[in-house]
């Protein structure tokens, strides 16, 4: 079984061999090689000590990657090749990482400490792959399975639970019995796991082709407590008397594979409901959420917060699910007012999420192709190919225009804004000596 590897990892390799010494290419790009897919990182691991490897390659650019745990980088043609010396690790304390690692010259005892079959492989162009878990098999058989143990894999790193969710997802496999059973009786760990690391493996499953898959999945096996707690308060909350057809954290899994799989987008899709059980009424035997956006983009915040997001993505998930209940129509007005309030990528998120909202409330409307919303996408377009006036940017007049006027402090700005509110409604007046001439009257009437 061939594979077709980079010229760097070519040379490399021969090099190694060259000088007598055991390395193959290992871990997923082995993998992603075998299912036809186009490997992200090359990695390899070898029997040579991290120093021998650096004099090996001392007409290269090394890197020293992490020497205690046997990995430098070698940077040849632009690409990085990480280079892992063959290890045992060592007793983990704090189930994150080994206290310590011990170097090896056997291949076999290096691969056995690795996560699962599948990320198990190793390839070398004149010996082929080389599979001591039967991780071509799992392949085969679309399966998530832990090398030996699954309790003392996820007990070594309870990142590993998520790292096997992600997995799932990605590859569309199923779990093996054992993997299963372990991650449902060791979620707890991750409670143990600092959340950068949680938020870095929980995007790719958010991210990934079978999303709901896997979101439904960490609900199943009991992972959400540990690290989004809120959510669960979604299961089985139904939402009685509409057009819902699902409880809340069901319209949740259906709206995050409905929307494109954009990190803002589908962490948006799944917490733009959760504030709905802290507010919910039954008025008339119709079940009601009065200002739930309000409280969902509280805890959004509190969430995101926790979970180590950056500034940037929190503010543009907030201000979604805060405006995702929005009266949004394909009306010039109302279409430049949004682009006013949320800018142009703020209003194609917004019809994004309004969209999939409305598609996720029942079976019917999930196949209903929803034209208003290719209505607003057209609008937004005209607004923007004929320039029309959506932001103080674009306005005839300067703020420094409306001082030479006479107005002062605040006063600048709010007849700013009055403008710009003229123009949103009538983008034909944006006209310079127009608006000088109604920035004067707003200046004398003060």
């Amino acid at each position: 079984m061939n594979i077709n590897i980079p010229w760097q990892c070519e040379k490399i390799l021969k090099r190694f061999n060259e000088h007598d010494i055991e390395a193959y290419l290992v871990g997923g790009c082995v993998r992603d090689s075998l299912l036809g897919k186009e490997p992200k990182d090359w990695d390899i691991c070898t029997a040579a000590l991290p120093e021998q490897v650096i004099t090996l390659f001392e007409d290269e650019k090394v890197i020293l990657t992490g020497l205690k745990h046997g990995t430098v980088t070698v940077l040849i043609g632009g690409m990085p090749i990480e280079i892992t010396t063959y290890r045992i690790d060592g007793e983990y304390e704090d189930n994150r990482r080994p206290k310590e690692v011990f170097f090896t010259d056997s291949l076999r005892e290096d691969l056995s400490r690795r996560d699962f079959t599948i990320n198990a492989l190793a390839y070398h162009p004149d010996k082929g792959v080389i599979d001591y878990f039967d991780g071509i098999g799992d392949l085969e058989r679309g399966l998530i399975r832990c090398v030996g143990d699954a309790a003392s894999r996820y007990q070594e790193d309870g990142l590993r639970i998520m790292r096997a969710v992600r997995f799932a997802c990605v590859l569309n496999f199923q779990f093996e019995a054992e993997t299963e059973q372990a991650i449902k009786e060791y979620s707890f760990l991750l409670g143990n796991i600092a959340k950068e690391r949680i938020q870095v493996e929980f995007d790719k499953i958010l991210t990934s082709s079978w999303a709901a898959y896997g979101l439904d999945t960490l609900a199943r096996l009991n992972c959400f407590p540990y690290f989004l707690p809120e959510i669960c308060h979604t299961w089985q909350f139904n939402q009685e008397g509409g057009l819902h057809q699902y409880d809340v954290f069901g319209h949740t899994l259906k709206m995050v594979s409905l929307v494109p799989a954009d990190v803002v987008l589908r962490l948006t899709a799944l917490l733009h409901d959760i504030g709905k059980p802290y507010v919910w009424q039954n008025i008339d035997g119709k079940d009601e959420f009065p200002q739930h956006e309000v409280v969902s983009t509280e805890l959004a915040e509190h969430i995101l917060e926790r979970m180590r997001y950056d500034n940037k993505t929190i503010a543009q998930v907030k201000r979604l699910i805060a405006e995702h209940t929005r009266g949004l129509l394909p009306k010039p007005y109302l279409m430049r007012r949004a682009v006013a309030d949320l800018g142009v990528e703020g209003v194609r998120q917004l019809i994004a999420i309004k969209r999939a909202d409305i598609q996720a409330h029942n079976e019917i409307l999930e196949k209903d192709p929803l034209t208003i919303f290719d209505d607003m996408e057209r609008e937004l377009d005209r607004i923007l190919a004929q320039r029309e006036c959506c932001s103080l940017k674009q306005l005839a007049v300067t703020g420094k225009e409306v001082i030479a006027l006479g107005a002062k402090g605040r006063s600048v700005g709010d007849i700013l804004d009055a403008l710009l509110e003229l123009v949103l409604k009538y983008p034909e007046q944006n006209e310079k000596t127009y608006l000088l001439a109604q920035a004067e009257k707003m200046v004398n009437e003060a």
